[in-house]
């Protein structure tokens, strides 16, 4: 990320810089306050976000057949990318051609075991008469010869085995019957389960938005290493995610701070900034959060830095993921001191002095109390009162 650490003041200074009748370019200094920042280049994001990934399908290949435009705003549920499903077409016609004739084979099978069951509930019911009239016969015999009593009870006791026969028959043909219905059953849930799987996995080749937000693509690595965005016609690897959908709803700038300058910056800062995109808009938010662990900035470059990150106030919807921002961090300001403009002053092994007019060429030595690359804010004191006149530029003899 581009970064670049600038000192500034906000307030205006109302430094009149003129030459005088000696030549001498001069300036003045004002007292006031100084507010300290620290300015540095971020890139917008969403505080949240959620990535979408193809269906994990391994059984056949995912090439994207649509694809919303990048930047899309999308609402919960809108179509984001779908997948070719050709490949289920046919399976699931056979599984629905399968699933008609189990339901057919089904209602023949109940038509036929209603069919037996009936006859066999007559048959119960003709063996019970049976079996009544030859009880009815027996007893009529009662007084007759015993060999007539004897044919009598024989036949009485066929009709009650015919009868135990005939409802045995009805027992088992009910338990044959349940036996079947429970295969047909087994077999529909089946072809059920295998419909819902292909219409599931038809489903999931369609990757809906599960937010309200933006469409951003991800970036793919292909064979050659190039990283390229998804385009309609690609294969995509089942566990890699194409699209992020990012909460247009919450947003935060994250940017580098450099090792040198970690100890300046704090949580709960106040930070401004405004977008190239956007350079008239100002928007304000907090540091959140600042990284543990320095990171390279470029791989090799030896430059560390700290990602940091930092809230922006409300909503907004010019903010968008990947823009660039210059990011003001609010260090706190000198309260009360002389403001004197950066080019009135020298430094020389760590001691600073400005040129008042009056004196000229007589450096006179101050005591900084911050120091930007415009301003120096100097201690208030007798010696440097506000409107005094200084020389714009040290003496080349005096650097």
């Amino acid at each position: 990320m581009p970064r670049h650490l600038l000192w500034s003041c906000l307030l205006p200074l109302l430094l009149a810089g003129c030459a005088g009748d000696d030549g001498l370019a001069v300036v003045r200094a004002e007292r006031g306050a100084l507010p300290l920042v620290m300015v540095e280049t971020g890139e917008i994001g969403a505080v949240r976000a959620q990535d979408l990934r193809p269906p994990q399908d391994w059984e056949s290949s995912l090439i994207i057949v649509e694809l919303a435009p990048e930047g899309t705003v999308v609402a919960v549920g809108d179509t984001v990318a779908r997948f070719d499903d050709s490949a289920l077409a046919r399976p699931l016609a056979d599984v629905e051609d399968r699933l008609r004739n189990l339901a057919v084979q089904r209602e023949g099978t109940v038509a036929s075991q209603s069919s037996q069951r009936q006859a066999l509930v007559d048959a119960v019911a003709m063996a019970e008469l049976s079996r009544e009239q030859a009880q009815l016969q027996l007893a009529k015999l009662q007084f007759e010869s015993q060999v007539r009593q004897q044919e009598s009870r024989l036949t009485a006791e066929r009709a009650r085995i015919a009868l135990d026969e005939a409802r045995a028959k009805l027992v088992a043909q009910a338990i044959l019957d349940s036996l079947a219905l429970a295969k047909a059953d087994l077999e529909l849930a089946d072809a059920r389960a295998q419909r819902a799987s292909l219409l599931e996995r038809r489903r999931a080749r369609s990757l809906l938005s599960p937010l309200p937000g933006l469409v951003v693509y991800l970036e793919q690595e292909d064979r050659q290493g190039k990283r390229t965005k998804p385009r309609v016609g690609d294969a995509i690897d089942p566990w890699r995610p194409i699209i992020q959908i990012p909460d247009l709803s919450a947003m935060q700038v994250t940017m580098m701070i450099h090792e040198v300058d970690r100890h300046r910056v704090a949580a709960g800062l106040p930070v401004k900034l405004r977008l190239e995109a956007y350079p008239e808009a100002e928007f304000t938010g907090r540091i959140e959060s600042i990284a543990r662990l320095a990171a390279e900035l470029e791989t090799g470059s030896g430059v560390r830095a700290f990602p940091t990150v930092a809230r922006i106030d409300g909503a907004d919807p010019r903010l968008r993921p990947g823009m660039t921002a210059i990011v003001e961090i609010g260090l706190g300001e000198v309260a009360d001191a002389e403001l004197v403009p950066r080019a009135a002053t020298s430094e020389r092994d760590g001691a600073w002095f400005v040129y008042p007019r009056a004196d000229w060429p007589r450096p006179l030595q101050v005591r900084p109390l911050a120091v930007t690359p415009m301003t120096v804010a100097v201690a208030a004191g007798a010696e440097l009162p506000a409107g005094t006149e200084l020389v714009a530029a040290p003496p080349k003899e005096e650097e």
